[in-house]
């Protein structure tokens, strides 16, 4: 077997099979490979390129068959296929949804580029030898990989990145990922049967090879389209349902905030007649009137609302999640010490809110069965060593556990768990992976523990009072 032979053979095999594997692991973010990412990258093309190395004597083995057939060509790439779809499902901690998902946009890029090169390879003035990579085949997947690589090298990690943080083990993401199989099957069942019918026309009619390209370039841009359209509508639908809970939770602290203010002024203009009197008693010098007076007007001015801190947001949504606790029948005890802080108040709104809000709800529903003692919520906040800690622990019956979850450095981070251990039991599930953004954006993190015997879920954030 020749160099020129065996390197052909190689960087062909290594052209298609080397960027098929790293595809595969650009949208999953690093939390999701258990002994790093880069790692995992490094693994999957050592497999490829030995794959590839080995191919070439697969080539020279064929080659001294006397059937002219690419029989054990094929059974080699469907091996290579096999072991590194092996590796990548053992390397990936995600659920079967979100690989089969990925693994599904990789195995149509490989597919489109197979029929774009086989299209592309007959209009190149090159030699066409006998051979699995001959000149032709050789140049027309370097053109057509140069081309198609990149934009979906892009999308993988952009769009199909924030595609994969919507999906969850749900009825609607099952029906999508069997859309997005149905579809590639059927590009395939009809990108073959016009091959193969292509063949005997162009055969038997002495066609020209531009006849085979409106067709092909029309199924393998429906594809694509289609692949797009159905993920980014997706991602489109999970953004609006993200924000709508976000502007809700902004209204309910404004309105309260709102509310709050109106009842300060209205003290304070109480406050001032009742100061007006008070002074003309002390003037009449009746001693016992003044007192009476004096008794009745501060049971009068007595402000129902808690000042919980001196930070208006905060203070804001602690007083109007501490109303709805109480109109729900749950305690609500918090000691916070904090005033100025570096982020954004809608941040903060929606942060609390979102904590609050599932805290509110579960503790609500654990007194419902367990009325005796008092359900009761408690919140702290403190600024520790340059970064801003809060703690809430609720009472909750159960939660719904990612049987797909595995954690990371159990040892060192013992119960505690990030959202994507947790299922949402009440639709949405955005309130604990946008706990998770938004404290990352302030370089901190979210951690969530439960207590099943003491029937306590607490949620931890802490963030750095040294970014904005």
């Amino acid at each position: 077997m020749s160099v020129g032979l065996y390197m052909r053979s190689f960087f062909g095999f290594a052209l298609q099979l080397v960027p098929c594997a790293i595809l595969l692991l650009i949208p999953f973010r690093d939390k999701a490979f258990e002994k790093g990412k880069k790692r995992a990258y490094m693994l999957l093309a050592l497999l490829s390129l030995g794959f590839s190395l080995c191919f070439p004597l697969n080539v020279w083995w064929s080659n001294r068959l006397p059937a002219d057939s690419n029989l054990d060509d094929n059974l080699f790439m469907l091996l290579a296929v096999a072991g590194v779809t092996a590796l990548f499902m053992r390397l990936t901690r995600e659920n079967l949804t979100r690989k089969f998902t990925v693994l599904f946009i990789v195995i149509s890029y490989a597919a489109v580029q197979f029929f774009l090169s086989n299209m592309l390879m007959d209009f190149l003035p090159l030699r066409k030898q006998n051979m699995v990579y001959n000149d032709a085949t050789l140049a027309a997947y370097l053109i057509v990989t140069a081309v198609l690589l990149p934009p979906v090298a892009l999308f993988m990690r952009n769009k199909m990145k924030k595609y994969l943080d919507t999906l969850a083990d749900t009825e609607n993401s099952r029906q999508e990922f069997l859309f997005l199989a149905a579809m590639l099957v059927l590009y395939l069942i009809l990108n073959v049967l016009y091959s193969a019918l292509w063949i005997k026309l162009r055969d038997a009619l002495s066609l020209s090879s531009v006849y085979y390209i409106p067709f092909s370039l029309f199924l393998s841009g429906l594809l694509i389209f289609t692949f797009y359209c159905t993920i980014n509508l997706s991602v489109f639908k999970a953004r609006n349902a993200e924000q709508a809970v976000e502007l809700a939770l902004m209204r309910q602290s404004y309105t309260h905030i709102e509310e709050n203010m109106q009842q300060q002024k209205r003290a304070l203009h109480d406050t001032r007649q009742l100061l007006r009197n008070i002074a003309a008693l002390a003037k009449d010098g009746t001693k016992d009137g003044l007192l009476k007076y004096i008794d009745e007007a501060m049971e009068y001015t007595a402000v129902s609302d808690v000042r919980f801190c001196k930070n208006p947001s905060v203070n804001g949504v602690l007083s109007y999640y501490a109303g709805i606790a109480e109109a729900q029948g749950v305690g609500f005890s918090a000691r916070v010490v904090c005033d100025r802080l570096p982020y954004s108040d809608a941040d903060l709104t929606i942060l609390l809110g979102s904590a609050l809000d599932n805290a509110v709800r579960a503790a609500a529903e654990y007194g419902g069965s367990h009325p005796q003692p008092r359900p009761e919520i408690r919140f702290t906040a403190d600024t520790v060593n340059d970064q801003f800690a809060i703690q809430i622990e609720n009472p909750c019956l159960s939660v719904a556990s990612n049987p797909t979850f595995q954690p990371e450095y159990p040892a060192k981070r013992k119960n505690w768990l990030p959202a994507e251990a947790f299922r949402s039991t009440h639709g949405g599930g955005y309130g604990l992976r946008r706990m998770e953004m938004i404290t990352g954006k302030y370089g901190g993190h979210a951690w969530f523990s439960f207590d099943a015997d003491a029937h306590v879920f607490t949620t931890r954030l802490i963030m750095s009072v040294s970014e904005g």
